[in-house]
């Protein structure tokens, strides 16, 4: 608790003047958490369970950054899922860089815990909650999936959906704050996507890219 009011005392110099950004915008997020905050309590006075609690902190660790960043780095290694891997970090750096970073300052919207003390399930988040950056994260991951491969697509986007549901559950984020991040992602993957049609697939030493067997050249160097 006493860092929840030390959170909130640091930030009450930040906030946003009136007039400086989209402060209409802004002011309507505030209006709306009024609302949301009875559907968050609702979900922890009704769905509150043991597995739930696990299940929610596995994927407050699973939906992070460093692990989408790590398995797309991991999805590079194999040629056949390197194009994948590659469309991943782009879309999740273009997500972080052009997104959700900036609009979290902008916006410089509390998280629930912050209007509504509750015991969290996990260390607090010290950054602001506009848009959510692990359900753009696991957003990110999914749809770059269901562009390769419908059947694990799908999978992904049920997971990416709980990882949205788990932030509402954590009290970390309002129900517009998930909606925002997986509206981001989309638009990133789609433009990364398009990006990639357009300058890459033509490009002369694309195909070498593709090919190119970082496995192998790993065991070379340790056989030397």
């Amino acid at each position: 608790m006493q860092m929840i009011h030390r959170i909130r005392r640091a930030r009450k110099d930040t906030s946003v003047p009136a007039g400086s950004v989209p402060t209409i915008f802004i002011r309507v997020l505030r209006i709306m958490s009024v609302s949301e905050l009875d559907v968050l309590i609702w979900i922890r006075d009704n769905m509150s369970n043991a597995f739930l609690d696990l299940a929610s902190e596995a994927a407050d660790i699973l939906a992070s950054g460093a692990a989408v960043y790590c398995l797309a780095l991991l999805l590079m290694v194999p040629r056949r899922t390197r194009e994948l891997g590659i469309l991943v970090f782009a879309a999740e750096a273009v997500c972080d860089i052009l997104f959700e970073v900036p609009l979290k300052e902008v916006t410089a919207r509390d998280r629930p815990f912050m209007e509504y003390p509750v015991n969290l399930l996990i260390p607090a988040p010290t950054n602001y909650s506009f848009p959510s950056g692990h359900t753009a994260n696991a957003s990110v991951l999914a749809l770059s999936v269901l562009i390769y491969d419908r059947k694990w697509g799908t999978a992904a986007l049920v997971w990416a959906a709980f990882v949205a549901f788990s932030r509402l559950y954590l009290f970390v984020h309002w129900p517009t704050d998930v909606l925002a991040g997986a509206l981001v992602a989309a638009v990133c993957v789609w433009a990364v996507r398009g990006l990639m049609k357009r300058f890459l697939f033509g490009w002369g030493k694309w195909p070498a890219v593709m090919e190119f067997d970082i496995c192998r050249m790993f065991r070379r160097r340790q056989s030397t």
